[in-house]
């Protein structure tokens, strides 16, 4: 459709809007009119609905031109129509939509990849395009047809609040939100569905408005165990974190002694900083698949398969600091309680990647020379409890054949990690609270359960 075709296509639905709007007044009339004959108001509802589908065709024509379909060519179009299914909510929701739209919307839509459904299915003009799940797309239009202070509630996936692909979607909520809350299950050791499949959630809610004076709130990432499944929704604490958003993440924090770890990090410059490139500097390395800890070495992990000998593990990645020291201090400060918990406010919760680590406030330049001899001291300890708790694992895989790699435990090591988190609470200047905090997350979970192994053939 060509641009004088658009404008005529535009200027024929607002004729038909016109027309659907006095019919709907009309309508609206006569059901509070007393004595009104039902003939009447049946012959008033007919005609609105005649409008209604006059409107419909006028925007299905429309919408498919945006598709590159020529309505004037009927078999394309009546295939389009079939395969699109196309739903026009300004005519089906007409009287809605007019006052503003809906003053409520909750649900739970379908978490399914957009590349499963392209092939019948195509999107345009939708900014979350490029998120790659239908819930995006829903959440967007769900935005665009609620009124303004009109709340809305969807569960979701966690993903939502805490990975790169759907910053387009981070974005949409926090532009159309006056306030906006977010609370944030795990699928371990119990679920938030029982008895379906294994999905880490994240419960929606939010208020529709400026986002000049927009709050948001989240809670911290909610694990249980079944037989307290009644209490969960009773226990959720929300935290204002509105100040600690950073791009592709939305802090899962949930309690005041959190945020105030938080606010007490901000200022040291973070590992980012302190990095440098190859072939220079000393390398470290750390498990991109963390659960319940951390792994991070100053040694590379043994690891060989039967296709191409020994060699790093895919899933163990490299960092390269200045010097032995600040290698060192950067190992102890990754295997912590306190980076653990900073992993789990910012990450899916199953993938360690750069961002969380660049981004941690690890100050090495604040540090006193006291602090550094210290967690070289525990890096050292720590490497070796390492590897006396370790396991050599064998398995096979069809692309590789034999797999033979070495499984560390770190919980083993919990007294070493406790006081790494003791020195670096002297450099963060912690209060005996927050240091407690830090210690004891999410403890009951992390001693109780073994994380499995997890390496690539």
């Amino acid at each position: 459709m060509v641009f004088g075709e658009k404008q005529d296509a535009i200027q024929r639905i607002e004729e038909e809007a016109d027309i659907v709007d006095r019919a709907f007044c009309k309508f609206r009339e006569m059901q509070t009119e007393q004595d009104m004959p039902p003939s009447d108001f049946a012959e008033a509802k007919k005609e609105l609905r005649r409008r209604l589908d006059k409107l419909t065709g006028e925007l299905d024509r429309y919408l498919a031109s945006e598709y590159g379909i020529d309505a004037n060519k009927k078999e394309a179009f009546d295939k389009w129509r079939k395969t699109h299914q196309p739903f026009h909510w300004f005519a089906e929701f007409y009287g809605i939509l007019k006052a503003g739209g809906f003053d409520v919307i909750i649900g739970n839509p379908p978490y399914v990849e957009y590349g499963k459904v392209k092939k019948n299915y195509t999107l345009t003009k939708y900014k979350t395009e490029s998120c790659g799940n239908l819930y995006a797309y829903i959440i967007e239009r769900c935005f665009d047809t609620l009124s303004n202070n009109g709340r809305m509630g969807m569960i979701i996936q966690l993903p939502i609040i805490c990975t790169d692909r759907m910053k387009p979607l981070q974005k949409e909520c926090l532009e159309k939100s006056k306030n906006i809350w977010f609370a944030t299950f795990d699928d371990r050791p119990a679920r938030l569905f029982e008895g379906l499949e294994h999905i880490r959630a994240t419960i929606k809610t939010s208020q529709k408005g400026s986002a000049i004076t927009r709050l948001v709130f989240s809670t911290k990432y909610n694990r249980w165990y079944s037989d307290l499944r009644h209490q969960l929704f009773d226990s959720l604490s929300y935290s204002n974190v509105s100040a600690y958003i950073i791009a592709g993440a939305i802090p899962k924090i949930g309690q005041d002694t959190a945020k105030n770890v938080r606010l007490q990090i901000t200022n040291f410059l973070p590992i980012h900083d302190f990095l440098i490139n190859l072939p220079r500097g000393v390398t470290t390395y750390f498990h991109n698949s963390p659960q319940y800890w951390i792994r991070a070495m100053d040694f590379a992990p043994y690891f060989w398969n039967e296709r191409d000998g020994e060699q790093i593990s895919t899933q163990v990645k490299t960092l390269h600091l200045p010097s032995k020291a600040d290698a060192a201090v950067t190992v102890a400060v990754l295997n912590s309680s306190l980076f653990y918990w900073w992993f789990l406010i910012l990450s899916d919760c199953r993938h360690l990647n750069m961002r969380e680590i660049e981004n941690f406030p690890i100050g090495i330049d604040r540090m006193t020379d006291t602090v550094k001899t210290r967690l070289a001291q525990l890096t050292r300890d720590l490497m070796a409890d390492f590897k006396r708790h370790k396991q050599r694992k064998e398995c096979e895989y069809k692309a590789t054949g034999k797999v033979i790699y070495d499984e560390f435990y770190p919980k083993h090591s919990k007294p070493i990690i406790d006081e790494i988190d003791c020195v670096l609470a002297r450099h963060y200047g912690f209060s005996d609270e927050e240091l407690d905090f830090i210690v004891n997350y999410d403890i009951k979970y992390r001693m109780g359960i073994e994380e499995p192994g997890d390496e690539e053939e």
